[in-house]
């Protein structure tokens, strides 16, 4: 082999962002005016309000593209077709590139702005800052018409007490990525609040392209590569080498007559297509039924119910499994399982009133922060424990039946509970 031909081969071989995927990031920014629920409307906003223009100032500074040399994110830096300005900023490392509707070009003839979707159209995670208060019509995600975008986190500013309120969708295919939302979704501090969201979007980023289409367009990048400097640096081999299959490597046993040649040849296809489709099936990258591919499928943005007419107000819950653990105001803790025809069954009375939860599935724990103010405490249990005492039918535990699982010196635990955003960057 010629090692100075290889020394000179693709370096996109050598890519972070090919072998792990991103390292820097570029998300939409849409505005939404109160009422509009259209993508059409929003992406035909000329300009922002104040308060949009203030939640850009948080999320990173106005840079002029022409002649920007840092990360573009796909914005032209020349001629100023993409605008003359964006909001760039540094985060742990990462360079981020924000595509705001109201920076990028507005045409009045054009009422889809198909500049504008052309770029925020084709972010994997889009920020959507909407107007008006919590009475006004909400966003949905069915609003936007893209089929690569996988996560919307919606922000919302209210002004009576200055602070955002965050909530967050993303497409069913996309596997769990912290940090877990707090309860309320609230954040009064606005550097906290930055913190928290550039973290969410940029490890939502990471998890969906960890989802079977972005990582099998991931390695049939780097298989192209890998081919085409083989094929580079081997000039005597034949080219298609690595296409060809002779007969005897599918059938162990030629046959004589070329009819029982042509019919085992089939034949040994047929078996070898199926284990690969079993293959593919068990991996979990292949549908198996109508309920992932015909008229059974859910939307991926639609809510999925647990329980059609539960009778408390919840304070907290987290996911367990494909059941949900939820706290409630007066009931005590509650687990509803993934069909709404079965009861809640109740884990512990209203005795530990539980303010925060997190399941920890890898971890067998669930922690949880009961009580409030000076008097919180921290509580950490088994899950394969509770989970024992509800198939056993155990007594629901009360609050005395937990002092063994009390952490001690945790008093007061409301801020070594919340969650520091920047420890969540994978």
């Amino acid at each position: 082999m010629n090692v100075d031909r290889f020394e000179k081969g693709p370096r996109e071989i050598l890519n972070p962002e090919i072998q792990k995927g991103s390292v820097n990031f570029k998300f939409g920014v849409l505005y939404a005016k109160d009422g509009q629920l259209t993508d059409d409307e929003m992406f035909s906003n000329e300009s922002g309000s104040e308060t949009f223009d203030r939640f850009l100032n948080l999320l990173g500074d106005s840079i002029c593209l022409q002649g920007w040399a840092g990360y573009r994110g796909g914005l032209d830096t020349k001629n100023d077709t993409t605008g003359i300005n964006s909001i760039y900023t540094v985060y742990q490392g990462h360079e981020l590139m924000f595509h705001v509707s109201t920076m990028l070009p507005y045409s009045k003839e054009n009422k889809q702005q198909v500049e504008r979707k052309r770029h925020i159209g084709n972010d994997i995670v889009t920020i959507v800052f909407q107007e008006g208060d919590d009475t006004s019509p909400s966003f949905k995600p069915s609003m936007i018409r893209s089929h690569f975008t996988h996560i919307f986190a919606l922000v919302r500013y209210n002004s009576q007490n200055d602070s955002y309120r965050l909530k967050i969708f993303s497409e069913e295919s996309v596997p769990l990525f912290g940090p877990p939302l707090p309860t309320p979704p609230v954040f009064t501090d606005h550097q906290e609040f930055r913190d928290f969201l550039l973290v969410k979007l940029i490890n939502g980023e990471k998890a969906t392209l960890e989802t079977p289409t972005f990582a099998q367009k991931r390695q049939r990048t780097l298989d192209m590569l890998i081919r085409s400097l083989y094929q580079d640096l081997m000039p005597d081999m034949p080219k298609n080498m690595l296409n060809r299959r002779s007969f005897s490597d599918v059938l162990p046993e030629s046959p004589k007559s070329a009819r029982k040649k042509e019919e085992a040849r089939q034949a040994e296809f047929v078996r070898v297509g199926q284990a690969l489709k079993l293959k593919t099936i068990v991996r979990g990258d292949a549908p198996t039924s109508l309920v992932t591919t015909g008229l059974c499928r859910k939307e991926p943005w639609e809510s999925q119910s647990f329980c059609s007419s539960f009778p408390y107000d919840i304070v907290c819950g987290d996911s367990w499994g494909q059941s949900l653990l939820v706290a409630t105001d007066s009931a005590g803790v509650m687990l509803l399982e993934d069909s709404p025809t079965l009861p809640p069954v109740q884990v512990f009375d209203k005795t530990l009133t539980v303010k925060q939860m997190h399941v920890l599935e890898p971890q067998d724990l669930l922690i949880a922060r009961a009580d409030k103010g000076k008097d919180a405490r921290l509580y950490v249990y088994r899950l394969s424990t509770l989970k024992r005492g509800i198939e056993e039918r155990q007594l629901v535990r009360t609050k005395c039946d937990s002092r063994e699982n009390k952490l001690e010196k945790t008093k007061g635990t409301k801020e070594r509970f919340s969650h520091h955003p920047p420890k969540y960057l994978k």
